[in-house]
């Protein structure tokens, strides 16, 4: 794709209306049916998190019986297409387990907002698949753009990035021309926000929900006539430019993906703990060396942890007190790691948290920051490593992590997806059941329609509150 600086909104959305199922090759297409299946199993875990029944009970407020346009995955009953997105993005993303790319976590938004349209239009799988890589497109094309991460600003690239990528994917299933696609990045780019700072509130997938709604609304708003600047992308005064620190977002290098769609040469990291990605490499480094032979855990007096500056800017130093504070925590990453040999969904409660071992054992974590970028990731360091050292004063490195478990460089298959997805589910779910929603999101591209696969998710979760779970 070779875009010019100013035509950089047209040509996302001519790119965004024009990607066909057929142009995908099957790896791509694999892709996204993997992040679609881990969404639906993450969401299912996160819907008992205090943040669901408040926005469930806000969003019904305002709803009809007769406004029920796509189902709410979280719990079962319809919504409006945009307000049910709204609700099964923040409750994905509520645990902070699902899957991570382009800086920020595209399958909760993508999945919540294709799912929610094609649901309300009455679109295929297949057009569901094509649907959420016109989003990933533009997602990539954003933030190619940045000049440095946007995390170190304070920017929250999922809310951001994701509500323009979400007003793309929207588009794209409700079938709008390129200009009025245009329209729909130029809205959405006024809809576009999020902040860092609220990272371990209930406001950080807050702010993934709001993302997926405004890409809807932002889709509607066009269909519906409403105008905005056909360059509210990169004019001067437009989004990149305010993203940009003095304003000069790169521009030319929106196109460098040579014309392939970017969700062909890209894909997703899959989290295979429930915590932040940027402390991923730190539990692979800590189960690495916990488990040696002959290592006592009881005279481990100090435990070092290299790790990038970047990651440490999503982080939380202090000791935390609870599970959501836990989850942006390398002390408590590290700590759970060593004192419980895995770090799952089990161990993230506030019981464990504010366990008197496992607060001693938190203080005993020392953060080292590392400097250093990942040229092709600037998110990160090019590695992290964690050092445990005894009171007879032996130490014991782990080797230096570059890419965690589950990363697209160090994959794990469907099998491996598969158990996460079955450990996302209440403990009453008949095995038959769970098989099925995880073969039908498998086998996505053939399905005509998403209504029966829709129930079938909205099955489980109640079957969890049926179960108390």
């Amino acid at each position: 794709m070779n875009i010019s600086a100013p035509g950089l909104t047209r040509q996302l959305a001519q790119r965004a209306v024009h990607v066909r199922f057929a142009d995908l090759p099957p790896s791509a297409v694999d892709t996204v049916k993997r992040g679609l299946a881990d969404f639906v199993g993450v969401l299912v875990a996160g819907a008992r998190e205090p943040l669901v029944p408040i926005l469930r009970g806000l969003l019904a407020l305002g709803s009809r019986a007769a406004d029920g346009e796509a189902s709410v995955l979280a719990g079962g009953g319809c919504l409006r297409a945009a307000d049910a997105a709204l609700l099964n993005a923040a409750t994905g993303h509520a645990l902070d387990f699902d899957d991570m790319a382009l800086d920020g976590h595209p399958s909760v938004v993508l999945g919540s907002v294709v799912l929610a349209e094609a649901q309300r239009v009455g679109a295929s799988g297949a057009e569901a698949i094509a649907a959420y890589a016109a989003g990933y497109e533009v997602w990539a094309t954003l933030l190619r753009c940045q000049d440095s991460p946007l995390h170190a600003k304070g920017w929250h690239p999922t809310a951001v990035l994701g509500t323009v990528a979400a007003a793309a994917a929207a588009a794209r299933l409700r079938g709008l021309c390129p200009a009025r696609c245009a329209t729909a990045l130029a809205i959405a780019a006024s809809m576009a926000s999020g902040v860092v700072a609220n990272f371990g509130s209930m406001t950080k997938p807050l702010q993934v929900g709001l993302a997926a709604r405004n890409g809807i609304w932002a889709a509607a708003f066009a269909e519906a006539g409403l105008s905005a600047a056909p360059d509210a992308l990169e004019h001067p005064a437009g989004l990149l430019a305010a993203l940009s620190p003095q304003g000069w977002p790169r521009l030319d290098v929106a196109g460098d993906e040579g014309g392939a769609l970017a969700i062909v040469q890209g894909g997703l990291n899959f989290k295979l703990y429930p915590v932040c990605y940027a402390v991923h490499r730190i539990i692979d480094a800590s189960l690495q060396i916990a488990g040696e032979p002959g290592w006592t855990l009881e005279r481990v007096e100090r435990l070092e942890v290299a790790l990038g500056r970047a990651q440490l800017s999503m982080l939380r130093d202090e000791v935390p007190i609870d599970a959501l504070q836990a989850r942006f925590s390398p002390r408590f990453a590290v700590a759970c790691a060593f004192l419980h040999r895995r770090v799952g969904l089990a161990e993230l409660t506030d019981a464990t948290v504010r366990a008197e071992q496992m607060q001693q054992w938190m203080r005993r974590v020392h953060v080292r920051p590392i400097d250093e970028r990942d040229a092709s990731d600037p998110l990160f360091s090019p590695f992290d490593e964690v050092t445990a050292r005894d009171d007879g004063g032996r130490a014991l490195a782990s080797r230096r992590v570059e890419v965690a478990r589950g990363h697209m460089r160090n994959p794990v298959g469907w099998e491996v997806l598969f158990d996460k997805f079955r450990s996302c589910m209440p403990a009453t779910a008949a095995p038959c059941q769970v098989l099925d929603v995880f073969e039908q999101l498998r086998r996505l591209d053939e399905l005509p329609g998403v209504d029966g696969l829709s129930a079938a998710c909205a099955g489980l979760l109640e079957t969890a509150a049926a179960s108390g779970r």
